[in-house]
């Protein structure tokens, strides 16, 4: 049986018919992806997982954690999850260096705090103006600088761990409110409404996970109403880092914040929120990945919010907002590193020889410096030595009965 051969207008019939599979050019599907960018904006919330840790441990303290619903919480949320469940800690580490040093030990510790990081690389910024009026007089006078030793206490008239609140805290807010503002234009415009919740679950979602509570237990993991004086400084080579804090039995102990030691509370809390929060944040990727109208909106949006993480992350701030309150006592400004450790010393004992190690590292000194510190160490050790035979004479004299005693009197002669 042999079929009959296809007529030549039945070939150009079947070879012309339209189909509806056919592939977009080049142009044209790159113009549909700038219309409607598609996936675009579930990829972006997957980046930036660090800047979104960053900025929660700079706002980080307060009942509510005001930073703004960005790119990058989904992966963040991951891994807090991780973080909760193996190292029990969400602060991250200092991008600062820096070193604390204790003024009687004088044990010095590499910092392992994020605030005291913070503070001691933003010092330039938030340091008392009378500083810089002294160093330009200085300057003028001298022509060099070896190094400034700034004198703080910590403050009476605020409470210890509470932070202020400044513009950064506050730009949190305002970021909110105008995302929102820019979400409502599609509903009020084709009543599209899904970007306008899409914004609204995020951001409450942000700020909820900024609220739990370990971050503020991990931020202020120290003991409190301290004595110490301690040195904060990011060592040799910095001759205008050096910041003496004096305890006078209030404020945070910073040698033990400095320690970065874990929290010591319950994490089976902080496991089921960060485990719910991961879900959450999980859910909204998806349906984020689901929106097809409007998506520009939502990308302006995630911009926005991107834009203060980085400010946050970035920008100088007072100890005030990391709740460390100072209060300016006075600064020593000297042509020469020994001479101003000299000057210091004779103001403030131990603090100006905890320093030598740090700043002349190898103890190669000149004779007559030699002689100073080994004069100051020898009236140190004097003083040590009356301070305990004063202890020991005390405890000798309280553990004596008084001779007068009715219960030792000697018995009457028969």
């Amino acid at each position: 049986m042999f079929l009959p051969l296809p007529t030549p207008l039945a070939m150009n019939s079947a070879t012309s018919s339209p189909t509806s599979d056919a592939i977009p050019s080049a142009s044209e599907a790159l113009r549909e992806q700038y219309v409607r960018p598609g996936d675009v904006m579930s990829v972006l919330l997957i980046l930036g997982a660090d800047v979104v840790q960053r900025a929660l441990a700079q706002l980080s303290g307060s009942p509510l954690t005001p930073v703004a619903f960005s790119f990058g919480w989904v992966t963040y949320a991951i891994g807090a999850l991780l973080a909760a469940v193996g190292d029990n800690k969400l602060i991250p580490l200092p991008d600062s260096p820096g070193f604390v040093i204790n003024s009687k030990s004088p044990y010095t510790r590499q910092n392992c705090s994020w605030i005291l990081g913070r503070i001691i690389r933003d010092y330039e910024h938030w340091r008392h103006p009378k500083i810089r009026r002294m160093e330009t007089e200085f300057l003028a006078k001298e022509g060099r600088i070896g190094l400034t030793v700034a004198i703080y206490t910590a403050s009476r008239s605020k409470t210890a761990g509470v932070p202020d609140r400044d513009w950064l805290y506050y730009s949190g807010l305002l970021c909110a409110v105008f995302q929102l503002g820019i979400a409502a234009i599609p509903w009020a415009m084709w009543s599209d409404w899904s970007i306008l919740m899409t914004t609204a679950i995020g951001i409450t979602f942000a700020f909820a996970s900024g609220s739990l509570p370990q971050w503020k237990v991990e931020k202020y993991q120290c003991r409190r109403n301290t004595d110490k004086t301690v040195i904060l400084t990011r060592g040799n080579g910095h001759n205008n880092g050096c910041i003496v804090v004096i305890g006078d039995k209030v404020g945070l102990d910073l040698e033990d914040l400095a320690g970065g030691r874990r929290a010591e509370i319950d994490m089976t809390h902080t496991r089921v929120y960060t485990s719910i929060m991961a879900l959450l944040w999980t859910a909204l990727l998806i349906g984020v990945s689901g929106l097809k109208e409007n998506p520009w909106f939502l990308l302006v949006i995630g911009v926005v919010g991107m834009i203060q993480n980085v400010i946050v992350c970035g920008a100088p701030r007072k100890p005030g907002a990391f709740g460390v309150h100072l209060e300016f006592v006075e600064a020593i400004v000297e042509k020469k590193v020994m001479k101003a450790l000299q000057v210091l010393e004779e103001k403030y004992t131990d603090v100006g020889s905890a320093l030598v190690d740090t700043y002349f590292p190898g103890g190669r000194l000149f004779p007559d410096e030699k002689q100073y510190w080994k004069k100051v160490d020898n009236e140190r050790q004097a003083k040590l030595i009356a301070k305990l035979a004063k202890r020991a004479a005390q405890a000798a004299q309280a553990s004596q009965v008084p001779q007068d005693s009715p219960d030792l009197q000697a018995p009457p002669a028969v």
